[in-house]
């Protein structure tokens, strides 16, 4: 990656922005998963999810005393960990942008770095990424879903034949996407170590790395090992380890769910092994509506919690089972951009525009002046309660 490009991604991770509503976050967890945007902005976003997600698993479940005070510790923590990111990541980001600028950078490697040793790393195939250091803590989880080891060891195996890897013999969990820290914390409950390990520099901002580490659970299975496990249990009838198993490595194409095109591709180094390959890296597992209707099913009180999380590959799985809602959605994302047009271009008042905007002078992606709150606070309030 050349030095024009890293300065536009530093550009776009330094650029000003408002304060996230709920709202905005929402949107982008239920749409994409991950949260994206200038690096004041991204952290915010983060700490607004993880109040919004920790107040309705408080709601949604019947929890004890200790239990509440767990799940409000585990909170707490997590923002203020977000809190001392935020800052390390700022100031490493303006230094490496002042350098870049400057010209005061050197490359080792992969590496680029500034005056005072603070390094990105860049290379051709994947996004630059800044290492944070020392942002770490210990928190509990509770035991949110009561389920019997066996029903819970199914909603695990799914999970270590995706993204689940090892740390010391003990499961560990890296995301950018901030509904799977609950949704793997809820099946890995007990003692946690947390660390904000990465800022990523994408192309519309930066995303966050969070690496979680079950210490009350001892890994069993290789990755060979579980992915074989999930096979097994799906020939047999048992749909729950593939539903966590599409959590972590499925591929979310809501486009195609939305013209009837119901498949269930999952991201693997050896696709062959989770079924037929079509192509290098994925694997279709399975197609048709009623893969989905099997996964829906399988989830039983899993899919309480992905429904308030807004996981965007749970609305997924219900747009795919439910033919009202989909219908629903789509001519209600139809209607979205018809106004957008008309605002865009002043014809709501029968009007044609008497200026044109350049992409600079446009709103700034995160600040939330490009969305229109309302519609997407009443699509999102019909979406989850179906």
């Amino acid at each position: 990656m050349d030095r024009k490009r890293v300065n536009e991604r530093l550009e776009l991770a330094l650029r000003p922005a408002e304060k996230p509503t709920l709202e905005e976050v929402l949107e982008q967890v239920s749409t994409r998963g991950v949260l994206r945007g200038p690096v004041d902005w991204v952290f915010q976003a983060w700490a607004t999810y993880i109040e919004y997600a920790v107040q309705k698993i408080a709601e949604a479940f019947q929890l004890s005393e200790e239990e509440k005070k767990q799940l409000f510790h585990f909170r707490d923590t997590m923002k203020r960990l977000l809190r001392e990111a935020q800052k390390q990541a700022k100031e490493k980001l303006t230094a490496l942008y002042k350098a870049v600028v400057e010209g005061t950078y050197r490359m080792e490697g992969n590496k680029l770095y500034a005056p005072d040793g603070t390094w990105i790393y860049v290379n051709e195939r994947t996004a630059p990424y800044i290492p944070i250091h020392g942002i770490s803590a210990s928190a509990y989880f509770p035991d949110l879903l009561k389920l019997p080891l066996e029903r819970l060891e199914l909603l695990q195996l799914g999970w270590r034949a995706s993204d689940e890897a090892n740390h010391h013999d003990k499961p560990r969990m890296g995301t950018t996407q901030p509904w799977q820290v609950f949704a793997w914390a809820t099946v890995r409950y007990g003692e946690f170590r947390i660390d904000i390990i990465s800022v990523n520099l994408t192309r519309e901002g930066v995303s966050v790395e969070i690496r979680i580490i079950a210490r009350s659970w001892r890994q069993k299975l290789s990755k060979d090992e579980a992915i074989d496990l999930v096979v097994n249990h799906l020939r047999r009838g048992e749909w729950t380890p593939l539903l966590t198993t599409w959590l972590g490595d499925g591929e979310a194409n809501r486009r195609d769910i939305l013209r009837g095109d119901y498949k269930l591709v999952i991201v693997a180094k050896e696709p062959w092994k989770l079924g037929k390959s079509i192509s290098m890296r994925k694997a279709l597992a399975a197609r048709g509506k009623e893969a989905f209707a099997r996964l829906k099913e399988s989830a039983g009180v899993y899919g309480v919690l992905l429904d308030l999380l807004r996981a965007h590959k749970w609305v997924n799985v219900k747009l795919a089972t439910d033919d009202a809602l989909r219908a629903t959605y789509k001519q209600k994302a139809k209607k979205r951009s018809i106004d957008v047009l008309r605002e865009a271009y002043g014809r709501n008042s029968g009007e044609m525009p008497t200026k044109q905007f350049s992409h600079a002078e446009g709103p700034r992606r995160g600040s939330g002046r490009h969305r229109d709150v309302s519609r997407f606070d009443e699509q999102q309030r019909w979406l989850c309660c179906r």
